[in-house]
């Protein structure tokens, strides 16, 4: 019989220790292969592309909110305020009562002119009564039917001053100011009240000789407003201009129109961005061209001009033509335009979908 196989007591030999280390260490290779470390992005400092030929081209002027229309409201016949029944701030619908003057004055008035008109009808009745019995003559009823048609009127005076005495709202709009107070006595057409039209709102900018004499002032002009301090943006079209200068500066006034927002209180005096549309005056099928720092402008090997962009946080190469150099800026064309954002520093240490923390240069 051959003898048992025994394995070996102590420690295990040399050759198996080592085998064992390298597992570990091919096997700790491919977790890490599994796993790579991520490339932090490179910092790099960016530009809008500014372009400089006649192509369409936004321009930018401040503006200031103005209501279409504010309207001073008064009352069309003198007398003490009993009641204002607004307040400042307030919206108001069309016919809506607004102040009230009191009415007793009016109110006697209105009874003084009833009563004076039934007792002119009553002898006119019955003068006409003898005149159908051949007592009177003609000439003796004219005369009072005159006076009944001037009592009638006076009565209808005095309803329409008792009418007048409340203060309605001539449209729907925003009470700006309140010019009186109760118990003050106004005289007709005194201002009572200021109301602002806040249906449509009116945007004011004042254009430059340069810019009045590039861009459409007519309706065809494309504008945007856009509220200083709110994220808030609307279109505007155009209403009209100004033909000559302001007094004392070489700007022309240009009013455009648009509708107010619902969530926002747009009040007149509010500060506006305000970006219009300038249209290209070259042909269209001209190549754009943009002006840029030369530092942006990178060279390879072959001779190629290019630069880099920044999409989506990562590095684009884009190959470009080098119209000419002026200064420290280079003129350039290709498949360009203004949105795009252009790597003005740290351009030369950048490689193609590289991830790229951008910021804007101060």
């Amino acid at each position: 019989m051959p003898p048992s196989f025994r394995a070996p007591r102590g420690p295990l030999p040399y050759f198996s220790f080592t085998a064992a280390l390298l597992t570990l260490l091919i096997l700790s290779g491919c977790a890490d292969d599994e796993h790579p470390a991520q490339v932090p992005p490179r910092m790099a400092f960016v530009e809008p592309l500014q372009r400089i030929d006649h192509g369409p081209q936004t321009l930018r002027f401040p503006g200031v909110v103005e209501s279409v229309t504010t309207t001073q409201l008064a009352f069309q016949v003198p007398g003490r305020v009993e009641r204002i029944l607004v307040d400042e701030g307030t919206r108001v619908k069309k016919g809506q009562p607004l102040a009230k003057l009191d009415p007793t004055d009016y109110q006697l008035q209105l009874r003084e002119a009833e009563a004076r008109l039934r007792q002119l009808e009553a002898d006119l009745r019955r003068k006409r009564t003898l005149l159908a019995e051949g007592i009177l003559a003609p000439a003796a009823v004219e005369p009072l039917q005159a006076n009944v048609v001037a009592a009638r009127v006076a009565r209808d005076s005095a309803r329409r001053d008792i009418g007048h005495s409340t203060l309605h709202a001539p449209f729907d709009g925003v009470v700006a100011r309140r010019l009186v107070e109760p118990d003050m006595v106004v005289a007709n057409g005194s201002p009572v009240l200021e109301l602002q039209n806040n249906q449509h709102i009116e945007v004011r900018v004042d254009l430059p000789e340069t810019a009045a004499l590039n861009i459409p002032l007519n309706t065809t002009l494309q504008a945007e407003g856009e509220l200083i301090i709110a994220d808030l943006t609307l279109p505007l079209t155009y209403k009209e201009h100004s033909t000559q200068p302001r007094e004392g500066s070489r700007t022309y006034r240009l009013t455009l129109q648009g509708d107010p927002p619902a969530d926002y209180n747009l009040l007149p005096g509010m500060a506006m961005r305000v970006r219009l549309q300038r249209p290209p005056t070259a042909q269209e099928d001209a190549p754009p061209r943009f002006r840029l720092p030369l530092t942006a402008v990178q060279t390879a090997p072959n001779g190629v001009h290019y630069l880099w962009l920044v999409v989506d946080g990562h590095a684009r190469r884009r190959d470009l033509r080098l119209e000419r150099i002026e200064a420290d800026h280079a003129v350039v064309s290709g498949d360009l335009n203004e949105q795009m954002l252009v790597v003005v520093a740290g351009g030369s240490k950048l490689s193609e979908d590289q991830p790229v923390k951008a910021e804007r240069r101060k």
